[in-house]
């Protein structure tokens, strides 16, 4: 059925509604898993193309997967030994880092490859990212763990076979649970740097093997963790206890920032102000490192235990793993609170991205499932309209969880039934102040009064790629204008 166009206006006498994906940490929070076909996999890196299909690293079954939510299906196809680090080259098409076969390999996942052998012997290739700006077909940036090197890979051209594979899928039905966070107040502290005194600088020039490019920093006995490249093309690394160290390619030179005692950096991001944020495993904590003053604060974890992986979401704030604590976490710097999702015992989450609509999507190392976290935001005072209708019902809360040419859409409501029965909750999906067409639901019918949760399907029917920027989810009398309306701004891209 398709969706009904509303044409009253509805004037809400209550304080506006959260608009961002995440508005605080007390959200409850739906996790859905996808069980892999391979038992004991331990899926690793994990990234979303612009279809909204998730491509994952399996460590232990030496194959690349790709999840596609919205039909629940997993399609494989077999790697190099010890897949690892995963970057999306194009939604078709991935590079990733094979740490026991020493190798990055290109991987077109209907079609042909390319192999580069690492030039360190027993290197251990781990942690990659794109590199933008690069010359050529591809440029990423990757640890080599064992050997303690940052490198680069840039060739020139690529050579790739191109057979057309075709990759059968498998069917895997995903299972919902719902999760309410630990919240916890935390006051970041502060150490102070000495802008007097700049960190540690020395001159190592890379080494370059056809197309792969190696720096080895000063202290090579530690593993390098991970990497990541700031907006100026200068490329960070962590080292564990070490300093957090920043190479300037372009000059083969290595900045040391001496980080407080006890600290054991392990992930790491830049944000787009410069700023150089990690997970401190040993206290444990979130980091941030201002390069401009030496300064860092920490935010410690109440409750945690392991904190590997970190990512921004759209308001600049953190999600993070903490594996040994089986959870999902989130600092909210403005409210300065930590809210920590916690799983089932020996999930063990490692690795963590976020997609268009703001969920967050993981790997769980030790129960071989694909993870995704979609948070319920938290309204203000239900809405109403003014007149005989005012207070008939009300939608106190709603989820969203959007990929592809699907939503799923929950809403909590409530109704007295002073309007009769039955009467129906309703989605409009808005583009620019009108209503968008090839959208379809069924309506979800209430039969009494109560108050209660309508779980809606919201689906793209369009042969193009389509965008959205409002939802509107009415209540509504058979042959009447809706008496409750709730408009939320979300912006989607929808497809076919």
């Amino acid at each position: 059925m398709m969706a009904r166009r509303i044409s009253i206006v509805a004037f809400f006498a209550a304080a506006s509604l959260c608009v961002a994906v995440v508005c605080g940490v007390s959200q409850s929070a739906e996790l859905t898993t996808w069980t892999l076909p391979h038992p004991d996999s331990m899926p690793q890196w994990i990234v979303i193309n612009s279809a909204g299909e998730v491509y994952f690293t399996e460590y232990m079954a030496g194959k690349i997967g790709l999840l596609d939510p919205n039909a629940n299906e997993i399609r494989e196809r077999d790697a190099l030994d010890g897949p690892a680090g995963l970057v999306l080259i194009d939604d078709d098409s991935v590079c990733y880092t094979a740490r026991l076969d020493n190798a990055i390999q290109y991987l077109d996942f209907t079609g042909g490859s390319q192999t580069w052998p690492i030039p360190t012997a027993a290197a251990s290739p781990n942690a990659l990212v794109s590199a933008p700006g690069g010359i050529g077909p591809i440029s990423v940036w990757f640890t080599e763990r064992s050997a303690a090197h940052v490198a680069r890979l840039a060739p020139a051209t690529m050579a790739v076979t191109t057979p057309f594979i075709v990759v059968e899928p498998v069917s895997v039905i995903p299972n919902t649970t719902p999760l309410t966070p630990v919240v916890s107040p935390v006051s970041p502290q502060s150490y102070p740097g000495n802008p007097l005194l700049p960190p540690p600088i020395y001159y190592i020039p890379g080494v370059l093997s056809g197309a792969i490019t190696e720096w080895a920093p000063l202290n090579t006995s530690d593993p390098i963790e991970d990497v990541a490249v700031a907006p100026d093309g200068r490329v960070w690394f962590t080292q564990g206890v070490n300093p957090l160290t920043v190479l300037d390619p372009t000059s083969d030179t290595f900045l040391a920032y001496g980080l407080p005692p006890g600290t054991d950096a392990v992930g790491i991001i830049v944000a787009a102000d410069g700023g150089v944020w990690f997970t401190d495993v040993s206290r444990p904590a979130i980091g941030r490192l201002d390069p401009s003053t030496g300064d860092i604060a920490l935010w410690t974890i109440a409750a945690g235990l392991q904190p590997l992986d970190l990512v921004f979401d759209a308001m600049g704030d953190v999600w993070f793993t903490d594996r040994s604590a089986d959870a999902i976490g989130y600092l909210n710097l403005s409210e300065n609170r930590i809210a920590l999702y916690r799983m089932a015992f020996d999930t063990h989450p490692l690795y963590l991205t976020t997609d268009a609509a703001g969920a967050v999507w993981f790997s769980s190392e030790r129960r071989n499932f694909i993870g995704r976290l979609a948070i319920m935001p938290v309204l203000g005072p239900p809405p109403t309209l003014p007149g005989s209708s005012a207070g008939a019902g009300a939608i106190l809360g709603y989820g969203i969880a959007h990929a592809g040419k699907r939503a799923q859409i929950s809403v909590t409501y409530s109704y007295d039934g002073s309007m009769g029965f039955p009467v129906w909750i309703g989605i409009n999906t808005i583009s620019e102040g009108a209503l968008a067409p090839y959208f379809s639901y069924v309506p979800y019918q209430i039969n009494h009064a109560e108050t209660g949760t309508a779980n809606i399907e919201l689906q793209y029917q369009g042969a193009q790629i389509t965008h959205t920027d409002t939802i509107e989810i009415v209540i509504y009398p058979s042959g009447g204008p809706p008496f409750v309306k709730e408009t939320i701004q979300y912006t989607a891209t929808w497809t076919p």
